[in-house]
């Protein structure tokens, strides 16, 4: 459906029209009437504008980076008004065979900066391939400005999303262009990391100087990081695909242009998945401190969604404000009159993409907006009509939402389908006067998005965060002693925590109040005036040695590990195992004094991620997002997930206090920690250490009557009794691991079958018993033993004694139930999976915090105490185990596990994948549409969903192959070729893929040449 002129948007008042947030009735003066000529029709105010036009088959979504497809131009329009001329600035380089992406426009309103994919063929400059690239009207105008290109992408790399840096110093721009991506695990196997779907080559962000030059990475996620711009502070901000575990959104991030202080600036615990394309309003407006961003699920709604203006200036949250002064209630609000769906399923009222504030004293926003429409027959058989959803019932309305409660076979008889591409138009909206007007249509068969405007405004300031000032902040930091490329991590106080307790109250456990510790984390009201929360830890008592919360403290140390990066033909996800989390590396731990700080070296450029350790060495709680420092950069934390705003905790007050009961065994400067004070003096304590070793030498026990902090010694071996003697019994009997990695089948199944005498594991859970510990292959191709371990048994259904079932994204799924290892954590339930882990209760005798149902179905052993069973050693390596999500191989070149490295996506996208979108990518396997689309499942719940992005789709492919030298035991073709399959279809239907069809045998041959 094309958009209609703007005299008929406003004025024409036909069905759909009136439902939309234009405000048609208003009367405002802005808005055209009925007989108003579109040929004079001007927007207050104009200004040439920029866009990008698009084939309206793209495929977008937050997690497709590079999204191509042939018809895209670069186009400016003469004013931003519907009769205005178009000038196609990149017809002669495309030729309808190229795409255009993310204009960006310099602070002058004089260049235009964007991203474009032409053929080799059609110019000497293209290179087949996302380039950064530059038109310059400064002496031609907008019709005959000049192009060049800045960057040279020809081995695979892609630059995409490029802005100017403040000052002339260049470029910032998001590229898969990986440089740094190391497996540690070999040491040697240099790679182009995967996103933690294992399906492209991850964006990260990077700067060069105005020439193209002096390319560097300043951004390390394991997932994409886009649509960077610059603060008016000089920092850039960017929209971050967050995904650990659970976690899987994109939210809004700031960096300084060298890398340095990247941190979240909203949205990690708020409303919506994914915030994209954010900017500022306008900083002379009356939305000063405010941002614009879109925001949409992670799926299937081509990167449309509502605009919401999110009140970053007094708000880091939703609903957590700056300080107690703050009146309003929310942190985000939508502006136009019509709130649009944020979510997935049916937007009753359109969707919008790529809002650019206007930085003119207007307020308006130039965005890109399709209104809503659906696919309607009269009844089966019947032709669909494209329909606008403002001509839908109530009733039918509701029978598109999104709650997936029917199966994708009903679905795909049904005759309203949520799947019309959205067609992006160019429209003018005003928050304050609720209208908005059509400035840009798109010819039949394309979109228009991406809207800037072409004129001056304030450039930001570059004098306290240029590259030039931060690096030479990190130079002195680097001069004080911090090793070559590492970076150093500082934490005031682990005990310093948000109004969500990520290391308070809500983590603790009945294990923690052992020895009469009742109180493990004393709190007391806060001091600062504009601290928003009611309660916050004591850390003077949990400091003093006279007071018991020294000796009851119970985070005592900080485990760091580092993200090891999927790559391409690792094998089938079936290697990483039964969990969220992709492969980690444990680098190293270092102990927590009693205030709460540690300082710890770290890689430099490297995803990382931190979790406080308990004195039998469990996680409180998983970090769920990767963190960063650059060389030389010394991170500076206030706790964990404190708030953003207002003084630590552990301020110069209260880390200048100095109880009597505290040894003066070191000198000390004025504000130190007491982990700055102690590496200060012993700088060996900065180094990762291997195990988790600690003694007191803080309590002055001769000056109180209190106690000193229980030693601590868990080593895989070289464990000693306490007066020194060496202690055979608690050392690891089985493999050791190295370099940080465990591996189920190397580690944790000797455990099972270690001699015990009679209390080896495996002579009571053998094959015979409701637990089978046995190392025996499962149909998976896994030991027996983890599949019993991570997933629980179904759920029966006492009457029929069948199991139970609901419907979920369209398709039957099984419930479960607890298991005994739970390898699930969230932004919503990030507690350690140890510490959640009914094994772990039943192996260490410690009341932890399992549910009462995993209890109920795991009942504690009444015939033998299996408390007594595993030893200090066991019982640390099996915490990490699971501390780190329950993984089969955190090392994917470990044996056993089937590269696929010779299969290519030349022959991939030859052979199979035609044959892959006209049976699952057409059917259950895509990316967009709601449940009455024959549309898969998410992404959570199916790894493999097509979503048209070739890159993509082969590399999820190869996560379904697991041994090419046997093509039919892989899921690629086992799968498809089961009946039923789905398991909503029929049993009696035939098989998607029958073994010995044509299409099986292509699939078949194509595997078998990776053999």
């Amino acid at each position: 459906m094309r958009h209609p002129t703007a005299m008929r948007v406003m004025g024409g008042a036909t069905a759909f029209l009136s439902l939309v947030l234009a405000g048609c009735g208003s009367g405002d003066s802005t808005s055209p009437g009925p007989t108003a000529d579109p040929d004079t029709l001007t927007v207050l105010g104009d200004v040439p504008i920029a866009y990008a036009k698009r084939a309206v088959a793209i495929n977008l979504n937050p997690t497709t980076g590079v999204s191509f497809q042939p018809g895209g131009d670069l186009i400016i329009r003469t004013k931003s008004s519907a009769s205005a001329s178009e000038i196609n600035v990149t017809q002669a380089y495309t030729q309808g065979k190229g795409d255009v992406s993310d204009p960006e426009a310099s602070y002058d309103g004089k260049k235009i900066v964007f991203s474009m994919n032409c053929p080799v063929a059609s110019n000497p400059l293209c290179t087949g391939h996302w380039n950064i690239w530059e038109y310059d009207m400064t002496t031609g105008g907008l019709a005959g400005g000049t192009l060049r290109r800045l960057t040279q992408s020809t081995s695979g790399d892609d630059d995409v999303d490029p802005a100017y840096l403040p000052a002339g110093a260049g470029f910032v721009f998001a590229s898969n262009r990986q440089r740094t991506t190391v497996d540690l695990p070999s040491g040697t196997d240099t790679y182009p990391a995967l996103d933690e779907y294992e399906r492209e080559r991850v964006l990260n962000l990077y700067t060069m100087d105005a020439q193209g030059g002096a390319i560097t990475q300043i951004s390390f996620n394991q997932s994409h990081d886009r649509n960077p711009v610059v603060q008016m502070d000089g920092d850039i901000m960017f929209s971050r695909w967050d995904h650990v575990g659970g976690r899987n959104h994109f939210k809004i991030f700031t960096v300084r242009p060298d890398g340095t202080n990247m941190f979240v600036r909203y949205g990690a615990h708020s409303d919506g998945n994914s915030f994209l394309h954010p900017r500022e309003m306008d900083p002379a407006g009356s939305y000063k401190g405010v941002l614009a961003s879109d925001l949409m699920p992670l799926s299937r709604t081509h990167e449309g969604g509502a605009l919401v203006f999110v009140d970053a200036a007094n708000f880091s949250e939703q609903y957590m404000p700056a300080n107690a002064s703050v009146k309003a209630k929310s942190g985000q609000t939508y502006p136009t009159e019509q709130v649009l769906n944020f979510d997935r399923g049916v937007s009753r009222y359109g969707r919008i993409t790529t809002p650019y504030p206007l930085w003119d004293g207007s307020n308006r926003v130039l965005l890109s907006y399709a209104p809503c429409q659906v696919n309607k027959r009269t009844s089966a058989g019947a032709p669909f009509v494209v329909t606008p959803c403002a001509n839908l019932t109530d009733a039918e309305l509701a029978s598109i939402s999104d709650d997936m409660d029917q199966t994708a076979e009903a679905a795909a008889t049904a005759n309203l389908r949520d799947n019309v591409p959205p067609v992006y138009a160019v429209y003018m909206f005003d928050p304050l006067k609720k209208t908005m007007l059509i400035v840009a249509a798109p010819p039949e068969g394309f979109i228009y998005t991406d809207p800037i405007a072409l004129q001056p405004r304030k450039e930001p300031n570059p004098a306290s965060t240029t590259a030039a000032a931060s690096m030479r902040q990190a130079l002195a930091v680097s001069s004080s002693g911090i090793p070559a490329g590492m970076g150093l991590l500082s934490v005031r106080s682990v005990y310093d925590t948000d109004g969500l307790g990520r290391m308070g109250a809500p983590v603790l456990a009945e294990a923690d109040k052992a020895d009469g510790c009742t109180t493990p984390i004393p709190t007391i009201a806060p001091t600062d005036p504009d601290d928003t929360r009611a309660q916050v830890a004591d850390l003077l008592s949990l400091k003093d040695p006279a007071k018991p919360a020294y000796y009851c403290s119970p985070a005592r140390f900080v485990r760091v590990v580092r993200a090891v990066a999927p790559k391409q033909g690792m094998g089938t996800r079936q290697a990483i195992g039964e969990t969220d989390f992709e492969p980690q590396q444990i680098l190293g731990y270092a102990p927590i004094e009693p205030d709460g700080s540690f300082q710890i070296y770290v890689p430099a450029d490297t995803p990382l991620a931190v979790a406080v350790i308990d004195a039998s060495g469990r996680a409180f709680q998983t970090h769920t997002n990767w963190i960063q420092v650059r060389p030389g950069e010394t991170r500076t934390c206030d706790g964990c997930h404190s708030p953003r705003r207002g003084a630590a905790l552990n301020s110069s007050i209260i880390k200048d206090s100095v109880p009597a009961a505290l040894k003066a065994a070191y000198a000390r400067n004025a504000g130190e920690t007491m982990a700055q004070t102690r590496t200060n003096n012993v700088a060996s304590l900065l180094i990762p250490a291997l195990d988790m070793v600690y003694t007191d030498v803080w309590a002055d026990t001769t000056k109180t009557a209190g106690r000193k902090r229980p030693d601590i010694s868990l080593k895989y071996t070289g464990n000693t009794l306490p007066d020194g003697t060496p202690d055979p019994a608690n050392d690891l009997a089985t493999r050791v691991p190295t370099k940080g990695i465990i591996n189920y089948p190397d580690h944790i199944q000797p455990l099972w079958s270690r001699d015990r005498g009679a209390n080896t594991c495996t002579n009571c859970h053998k094959a015979s018993a409701k637990l089978d510990l046995s190392g025996t292959l499962a149909g998976t191709g896994r030991v027996v033993s983890y599949e019993k371990l991570m997933l629980g048994e179904p759920k029966i259904d006492a009457k029929t004694g069948l199991p139970v079932t609901h419907i979920e994204d369209g398709e039957p799924v099984i419930e479960r139930l607890p298991a005994l290892v739970d390898s699930m954590a969230s932004e919503g339930d990030a507690l350690g999976m140890a510490r959640k882990s009914r094994l772990m209760e039943i192996l260490s005798g410690h009341t932890l915090l399992v549910s009462g149902e995993a209890r109920q179905v795991h009942p504690t052993p009444a015939t033998l105490d299996h408390s007594k069973l595993l030893n200090k050693a066991e019982l640390r390596l099996l915490a990490e185990f699971m501390d780190l999500g329950g993984k089969y191989y955190n090392d994917l070149n470990a044996g056993g596990v089937k590269a696929v490295g010779k299969l290519t996506q030349a022959s991939f996208e030859k052979t199979v994948y035609p044959i892959l979108q006209s049976t699952c990518g057409a059917s259950c396997h895509q990316a967009i549409g709601s449940k009455n689309v024959a549309a898969g499942t998410n992404f959570r719940q199916n790894r493999f969903v097509l979503t048209g992005s070739a890159e993509g789709d082969f590399n999820v492919a190869l996560t379904m192959i697991s041994n090419v030298c046997a093509p039919d035991t892989n899921y690629l073709l086992s799968r498809p070729s089961t009946v039923p399959h789905p398991a909503a279809a029929s049993a009696s239907a035939p098989a998607v893929l029958p073994v010995g069809s044509a299409n099986y045998n292509t699939i078949a041959t194509w595997i078998a040449g990776g053999c």
